[in-house]
């Protein structure tokens, strides 16, 4: 099982995590106490919408495990789709780190490298965004598990991609239409709406091309660090 092993690595990855991310909102109140301002408030809802595609994961693994195979069939794939729909939360805090040059005015004519704050408001930002590549592969990687368990490797990876691809669109949306995962349910058209309008308009299409490739090409970059790191030892 995934969880098994003399190391456990995963159950090892997620604690750090979770601590990682409380340090994370320490920083946040500490910035905000230094700056006398509720600077980064909106990083606590980010950080926690986060880590509900990681929790969706925990749960279709305990999913797999049932014995009814249609019942298990029927959960696995509504839990997928929600996990689906949520999944580009964890990759979105990779753009948080604008908020280091958003919330920080630099004088170039002054060593603004020596301000304390300017470091504060740069690892708070770094920090977000180094959560969100965590949980991002650690999600793909649970799930790639079970792919793997039920289909070929190569068809495998080509799922893991596309949700990789498809959630660097994901991205793309919530950071420039800031619209958010629920709103595919409430206003699902609307979503189609514009997305159909960026793939009209050369320019718009060309925008939102070239930064999910980006997005994209740093999340498969850091998956394969993670899939390497957590697969040295074969699991039962």
């Amino acid at each position: 099982m995934l969880f098994k092993g003399k190391r456990y690595k995963l159950p090892g990855l997620l604690g750090v995590l979770l601590v990682a991310t409380l340090g994370c909102c320490g920083l946040i109140m500490y910035v905000q106490s230094t700056s006398g301002t509720k600077m980064y408030q909106f990083l606590y809802w980010d950080l926690f919408l986060a880590w509900v595609p990681v929790l969706i994961s925990l749960g279709m693994l305990a999913l797999s495990r049932l014995g009814n195979i249609k019942v298990r069939r029927l959960l696995l794939l509504f839990a997928g789709v929600v996990w689906l729909f949520f999944l580009p939360n964890a990759l979105y805090l990779l753009t948080e780190l604008l908020h280091a040059f958003r919330f920080y005015d630099v004088n170039p004519d002054s060593r603004f490298w020596l301000n304390t704050q300017f470091w504060l408001i740069l690892f708070t930002s770094f920090s977000a965004a180094g959560i969100g590549l965590f949980l991002t592969s650690i999600c793909i990687f649970m799930i790639h598990r079970m792919l793997q368990k039920v289909c070929s490797g190569w068809l495998a990876w080509a799922i893991v991609f596309m949700f990789l691809w498809l959630s660097s669109v994901g991205v793309y949306i919530g950071r420039f239409a800031r619209w958010n995962s629920w709103d595919v349910a409430l206003q699902p058209m609307v979503i189609v709406m514009d997305v159909w309008k960026w793939v009209v308009h050369a320019g718009a299409r060309l925008h939102l091309l070239s930064f999910s490739w980006l997005v994209f090409g740093i999340a498969v970059i850091f998956y394969l660090l993670i899939y390497i790191s957590l697969s040295e030892e074969k699991q039962a």
